[in-house]
């Protein structure tokens, strides 16, 4: 059973590492070069758009889930639709790459993108009629337009959009095994594909940020890793739908709680700024591999007790779980409240 769980997890890996050093490259050359600003966590100019290696093994992956879906009569429309999804975002993300795409167009994209994979891969069978379906079906817009939105801004500091989509993605293969899903079926490969790409992008981007990844693979992997988790709940059973939200608390708390404070106060919320509580732990004097590596280490204890609880009492061990996750990011949010206060008060001093 491990050994093709291994193969698209390697594969992926070894073909974004080594796509990374021309990339970094060729990008370089055209002046695709991040340079800092007041919003920004870093201080030097860096490549930006190095995402554009996981982008091209995800939809060559895609391809060939598309082809042996053919052969071997799997479901070809859901593989077809991410795949054009995932394509169309990296398009429009990368041009907001090399020159700034205005709000609208990006967020228009992500509903777009959302709407085609609920119409081909549906809602979760629930047993509410009519009503109860389209009730799900706006729940599931909302979660895929609204992670692939959140994980596009967490994307900030070395390693942590990469490291998470890793880890996420084989959280999500496992939870996938857990309630049942087959091994060769195309949503737990997908899933290890995801995590193998992002893993093989980590050593140019931590600890040392050598390139970025860039607009065109952060909103493209956070619509996989969105709509994977509703395939899963579409395939498994609705109750799913709760570990698939506790395998994302990290980016979904972390952006829904600063997006509640900046509305709060009557800002611009939509517009870049350095409000998430990961910023705030670096701008209080914390080094990226600080962070990120807390923010993993979290993530990692998190994922294998949502699946545990899966695997071993389906629906049941859930709720103990909610709460010590709901715990843990409570207790996160306000250390990172704590320092921040704290080092803001010392440098007015």
């Amino acid at each position: 059973m491990i050994a093709p769980l291994i193969t698209p997890l390697l594969t992926s890996a070894v073909c974004v590492f080594s796509l990374g050093w021309p990339a970094c490259g060729a990008l370089r050359r055209l002046g695709v070069i991040d340079k800092p600003n007041a919003r920004s966590s870093h201080a030097v100019p860096t490549v930006r758009g190095g995402g554009v290696t996981i982008i091209l093994t995800l939809l060559g992956a895609i391809a060939g889930l598309a082809w042996t879906a053919c052969e071997w009569g799997l479901p070809l429309a859901p593989i077809a639709a991410l795949g054009v999804a995932v394509l169309v975002l990296a398009v429009v993300s990368f041009c907001d790459d090399l020159r700034s795409v205005g709000a609208r167009i990006r967020f228009g994209c992500h509903a777009a993108a959302a709407i085609s994979v609920l119409a081909v891969i549906g809602v979760p069978a629930i047993g509410l009629g009519a009503a109860g379906s389209l009730g799900l079906a706006l729940v599931g817009f909302l979660w895929i337009a609204g992670y692939t939105n959140a994980f596009n801004f967490m994307d900030g500091i070395n390693g942590l959009a990469a490291g998470q989509a890793a880890v996420t993605a084989v959280g999500t293969a496992a939870l996938a095994l857990a309630a049942g899903v087959p091994v060769h079926h195309p949503l737990v490969w997908l899933a290890l594909v995801v995590a193998g790409a992002a893993a093989g992008f980590l050593p140019h981007n931590f600890p040392r940020a050598r390139m970025f990844m860039g607009d065109v693979s952060s909103a493209p992997l956070g619509f996989l890793l969105a709509a994977l988790g509703w395939w899963l709940a579409c395939e498994a059973g609705w109750w799913l739908l709760l570990p698939v939200g506790l395998l994302h608390a990290n980016f979904v708390l972390d952006t829904g709680v600063t997006l509640a404070r900046r509305i709060a106060r009557g800002e611009r919320w939509y517009e870049p700024h350095r409000e998430h509580f990961y910023q705030r732990l670096i701008r209080s004097g914390h080094s990226h591999a600080y962070v990120t590596g807390w923010e993993l280490g979290f993530q990692i204890v998190i994922a294998t007790a949502v699946v545990t609880a899966v695997h071993v009492g389906g629906g049941w061990w859930l709720l103990p779980v909610t709460m010590v996750v709901a715990l843990v990011w409570a207790v996160v949010f306000l250390h990172a409240e704590r320092r921040f206060r704290s080092a803001t008060a010392e440098r007015q001093q």
